[in-house]
């Protein structure tokens, strides 16, 4: 089974800290990009047998029900995706109408993401949202009364920064079975890029991450950054994290499929000249597959098991990276129990210096 990821560049505004390929528009999401993603999904030439579809961004909720029943059309004559197919849909609070909704549930929809990042007035002006709190907590009350799966997405790291409690313990009372929290970044090229002495630091940081884990009672940490109640995971995101084959389409994608990681066109433009051409592909050897695999599972509450690894690649984890895992483990970052190896609580706070030991491994 494969992941198949359609990206949607369009948004009403740009926010000030986003590093993704995205598209500003004050109208409609254009026919001629639905006719590209029509082309490059007909195009395909991969695994046909897909158990998720995520359309992320940009604001995929700016596409008009019409359109993305053209588009899901494109993906269900070309795949064939199992009856319980995850089907996710990236959102802005301020798009969610009653009326939306039941179109995109009558289209398939099983689970939406919505992005809150914060339920504080400050820290939405700080990051440069279109929607407030009040319509925040409108588009969850909504997504939540029609939606058994559904994601609030949070950032932290935000000033006023003592107001990160107080979202959590919101986020918790809406009891969305699923809540992604990411640390804010001043990425290069994008406005905040500028701005990054006004980071927090390291402490500050830590502490946040620490009060994620702590307030948010009604999931349990599965991921670095991903919180769900048992059985809401993102089995979509599960094929990135565990390093599995996914394929995607529209601007600045990438795909993962028979070893090669490729990205599509960048500028919008070269997508819509040519849907599908890759940009960049790079065919990665059968060593930096299994050290990725590791570091990705790595990530994962349920670490890796050494039975799996065996039968991924007819190899043993012990003696690919007994070494450096045990240095790991000494270290606190992870914890072997005989039959599985993963992350501590420490080894999730500190979980970058799990993937910088292993990176240099040589297998």
């Amino acid at each position: 089974m494969i992941g198949v990821y359609i990206h949607i560049p369009y948004c009403r505004t740009i926010c000030p800290y986003c590093d993704f390929v995205k598209r500003p528009t004050k109208g409609a999401v254009p026919p001629e990009f639905i006719r590209a993603l029509q082309t490059e999904i007909a195009a395909f030439d991969g695994p046909r047998d897909a158990d998720t579809v995520f359309f992320g961004g940009g604001t995929p909720s700016l596409i008009a029900p019409g359109d993305l029943e053209t588009v899901l059309n494109a993906v269900r004559n070309h795949f064939a995706l199992t009856p319980d197919c995850e089907l996710t849909l990236e959102a802005n609070p301020d798009d969610i109408t009653e009326d939306l909704v039941r179109a995109w549930i009558d289209l398939g929809v099983n689970r939406v993401s919505l992005g809150v990042q914060s339920f504080n007035e400050d820290a939405l002006r700080y990051l440069g949202r279109r929607h407030d709190a009040n319509g925040a907590r409108r588009a969850c009350e909504i997504v939540g009364s029609h939606f058994a799966n559904w994601n609030i997405d949070l950032i932290f790291g935000v000033p006023p920064y003592d107001a990160w409690s107080a979202t959590l313990e919101e986020t918790a009372r809406m009891n969305s079975p699923h809540v992604s929290a990411y640390g804010l970044t001043y990425e290069a090229g994008t406005p905040f890029g500028k701005r990054a002495e006004e980071a927090i630091d390291e402490d500050l940081y830590l502490e946040q991450y620490a009060a994620t884990q702590a307030l948010l009672h009604h999931v349990a940490r599965y991921e670095v950054s991903n919180y769900a109640k048992p059985g809401h995971e993102s089995v979509h995101n599960l094929h990135y994290w565990r390093n599995e084959e996914y394929a995607g389409f529209g601007p600045g994608a990438y795909a993962f499929v028979n070893g090669v990681r490729a990205r599509n066109h960048v500028k919008l433009e070269d997508y819509l000249q040519a849907p599908g051409e890759k940009c960049e592909a790079l065919t990665l050897s059968d060593e930096e597959i299994r050290v990725e695999t590791v570091i990705q599972h790595l990530r994962l509450r349920e670490g890796i098991a050494r039975d799996d690894y065996a039968q991924r690649f007819d190899r043993s984890l012990q003696g690919d990276f007994g070494g450096a895992l045990s240095a790991l483990a000494t270290r606190g970052l992870l914890h072997d129990d005989g039959e599985t190896i993963y992350p501590t609580n420490r080894g999730f706070d500190l979980n970058n210096e799990i993937g910088l030991a292993l990176v240099t491994v040589s297998v």
